[in-house]
């Protein structure tokens, strides 16, 4: 697995937030990435409940990134 998906997967662990999986067999996970204690898997929940995947399986990722504006309220 490219080192850089490794980094982008743990960041959006560590950030929580929500992305979208690519495997190589052509499936697609959407959740929130978790921080997980096996190096090899990554812990996504997804709308079904929580999915680990291998890290080798994984072809790419989208990470979803908020951003929020300075001044704005939540409502």
């Amino acid at each position: 697995m490219d080192k850089k998906l490794k980094q982008s997967l743990k960041v959006a662990a560590v950030r929580r937030e929500l992305i979208v999986i690519w495997l190589l067999s052509g499936e697609k996970i959407k959740g929130i990435a978790e921080v997980a204690t096996d190096p090899e898997r990554v812990k996504i929940n997804a709308i079904d409940g929580p999915v680990w995947v291998q890290i080798n399986d994984v072809e790419s990722i989208s990470r979803v990134v908020r951003l929020r504006v300075e001044g704005e309220t939540d409502k």
